[in-house]
């Protein structure tokens, strides 16, 4: 089970990124770009945290917090602080409409008519956070969402779609994990984590 990330390391730089589970290679013959795709998808995040009097009040969170994620085996929840809610005007309580299959990269959502999701708008379903590719406006109680991200496994017909603060559970790939204290710095500290 995962913890939730603490509220008071906010972040001061964000970078998410979706590592895509594949191969490449050019043709000898026409040089060419082949790619093979498989579907393998997840999303790797870069957090920033410093700041001037921040060493002292919040270094020890940090480095517990470090510590404990150390390895991979130890989970975290975070959101995209950036855009905690979509751009775009859906609201309430909306439910996958369609059961999805593996590769998918759509997702039909119930929702109310005229709402609308626009790119970059992140939402969860099942266990799994998508990006929207693609403006949409849902009609007659039905919103299709283009997703940048495909769908990895089945999500059951009336599971709940989050789209406040989505959390994506990530953690940390590093072996080891700690601060380097030194005096009058600043306390500069930039972590990596990842989809398990």
């Amino acid at each position: 089970m995962a913890t939730a990330w603490p509220n008071s390391l906010y972040p001061t730089g964000l970078e998410w990124r979706l590592m895509k589970a594949g191969a490449q290679f050019r043709s000898p013959f026409t040089g060419s770009l082949q790619a093979v795709d498989f579907l393998g998808e997840y999303w790797a995040i870069r957090i920033q945290l410093r700041g001037e009097g921040w060493r002292r009040k919040y270094s020890p969170l940090l480095e517990s917090l470090l510590m404990y994620l150390a390895g991979g085996m130890n989970q975290v929840d975070v959101f995209h602080w950036v855009r905690p809610v979509p751009i775009g005007t859906m609201r309430g309580s909306p439910t996958v409409q369609t059961t999805t299959a593996r590769g998918d990269s759509q997702l039909v959502v119930a929702t109310t008519t005229g709402w609308t999701l626009l790119a970059g708008d992140l939402i969860k379903a099942g266990s799994q956070v998508f990006m929207v590719r693609t403006d949409c406006v849902a009609s007659g109680g039905v919103l299709t969402v283009p997703l940048v991200n495909r769908i990895r496994g089945v999500i059951s017909s009336g599971s709940a779609v989050t789209w406040d603060r989505p959390t994506l559970t990530v953690v940390m790939p590093e072996m080891s994990g700690g601060l380097v204290y030194q005096p009058g710095m600043r306390l500069p500290a930039e972590l990596e984590l990842v989809e398990p």
